[in-house]
């Protein structure tokens, strides 16, 4: 599993210096969304390496793929604003400390997204798919746009996401503000993804090929913005947020933590 996959001098994986930033930024207590099988696999992980201080909750995924889904699952266990983080990826004890400040500021219908410069979440050549936000002045979302992302020598292309091949590639700015799934987000939000769950069809829902369709958390947060039920704050992050998409990212990644681990010393 990638999220199990060991990137630190001790078999660390992203997710336990994920938990180390949580719960120096405040965080007490994880909800971690897994699949059934794996469960066991990974709490025996967590036990060896996650600080104790963090309390940790296993909850199985619902049925329909995606984020949206991921965080639908966890309502049970969840009580008051919360925040949502990727278990591959690597956000920085800076974005985890401005996650927690944003969710002592939420109402009963505003959200928050940290947001990261496009440039600052791509490690190599292949494609990956990045949140696209588009804001207002004052930095509050006016759409989140899942797409392809590719990097070459010209800079960064996308386009949207299941795009077929005669579908162009559109040049990207290298700071624009993508999201990598680093939310924090009101209780009421779960009453909104369990009506977007129900309304949505696997036959029709774009997808990726090799990959099932899914139901994205920016996707749901995107129409529910643009319909004038909620609002988004988008809060930049100047930090860098790495995370292993294919294989070849493992050693890229090993060599940013061990950089990484250098320059705190």
């Amino acid at each position: 599993m990638k999220q199990l996959a060991p990137v630190g001098p001790d078999g660390q994986a992203l997710m336990d210096y994920t938990a180390a930033d949580a719960v120096a930024a405040g965080f007490e207590r994880a909800v971690l969304i897994v699949r059934e099988e794996v469960q066991e696999e990974l709490m025996e992980h967590i036990g060896k390496h996650w600080p104790s201080a963090l309390e940790v909750v296993p909850v199985v995924q619902g049925p329909i793929a995606g984020t949206a889904q991921a965080v639908a699952s966890a309502r049970e266990a969840v009580s008051g604003a919360f925040g949502v983080v990727n278990a591959d990826d690597l956000y920085g004890a800076a974005a985890l400390s401005l996650l927690g400040s944003e969710l002592r500021a939420l109402g009963e219908r505003t959200h928050a997204i940290i947001g990261y410069r496009l440039t600052e979440t791509v490690l190599s050549d292949a494609v990956v798919t990045r949140g696209v936000c588009e804001t207002t002045p004052a930095g509050d979302l006016v759409r989140v746009v899942e797409q392809e992302v590719r990097r070459s020598d010209s800079g960064f292309a996308g386009r949207p996401i299941g795009s077929t091949d005669d579908v162009p590639w559109q040049a990207l700015e290298p700071d624009i503000l993508v999201s990598m799934n680093l939310w924090g987000l009101a209780e009421s939000i779960f009453d909104d993804l369990e009506a977007a769950l129900a309304a949505f069809d696997p036959a029709t829902a774009p997808h990726s090929p090799g990959k099932p369709p899914e139901l994205l958390l920016p996707s749901v947060v995107g129409h529910l913005v643009a319909s004038g039920a909620i609002s988004v704050r988008v809060r930049p992050t100047e930090g860098r947020c790495i995370g292993i998409t294919h294989p070849e990212d493992l050693p890229l990644v090993r060599k940013i933590v061990a950089e990484d681990r250098h320059a705190r010393r």
